[in-house]
C-alpha cells in the first residue's frame, strides 16, 4: 500500500478555475514575460565570434558564446568579456537592465561593448 505524507505549504494556495472570471486569465506576451525574467539582448558587431560570461545577484555566472552577427537575450545584470584582441584582459560592463541592448564592436584592437554612442570600455579593465 502507498503512503503518503502531506506536506503544508505555509505560502501556497489553490484556487479552481471555475472560481475566476475568463477575462482573468491570458497568456502574456514576449515583451511582458521578458521583464518578470528579465535580462538583456547581445548583438555581436564585433566580426569574430565573442566568448563572454553573463551574472547577476540571482544569476550565477553563465558562459556564452556568440557567433558574428547573432544577438541573443541573457539574463543577469553584467557581462565580463575580454576587451583585447590579441590578449586576455577582463572587463565587466556597467550594471545593464532588462531593457538593454548592447553590442560587441571591434575598434582596432580593443572590443567594446555598450549601445549607441555609449560604450563601457570607458570602464577600467577589472584587476585581479
Amino acid at each position: 500500500m502507498l503512503k503518503t505524507n502531506p506536506k503544508i505549504r505555509k505560502n501556497s494556495f489553490s484556487i479552481r478555475l471555475n472560481d475566476l472570471e475568463e477575462n482573468y486569465l491570458s497568456e502574456l506576451s514576449s515583451d511582458e514575460a521578458y521583464e518578470i525574467i528579465g535580462g538583456f539582448t547581445v548583438n555581436n558587431d564585433s566580426g569574430s565570434t565573442k566568448s563572454f560570461y553573463t551574472f547577476g545577484q540571482f544569476v550565477q555566472p553563465e558562459r556564452q558564446v556568440l557567433q558574428p552577427q547573432e544577438s541573443g537575450d541573457y539574463q543577469g545584470e553584467y557581462i565580463l568579456y575580454s576587451s583585447s584582441r590579441s590578449q586576455f584582459q577582463p572587463t565587466l560592463s556597467s550594471k545593464l537592465s532588462s531593457t538593454d541592448v548592447v553590442s560587441f564592436r571591434l575598434e582596432g584592437d580593443t572590443v567594446v561593448i555598450g549601445s549607441g554612442a555609449i560604450f563601457a570600455s570607458k570602464i577600467s579593465p577589472v584587476s585581479f
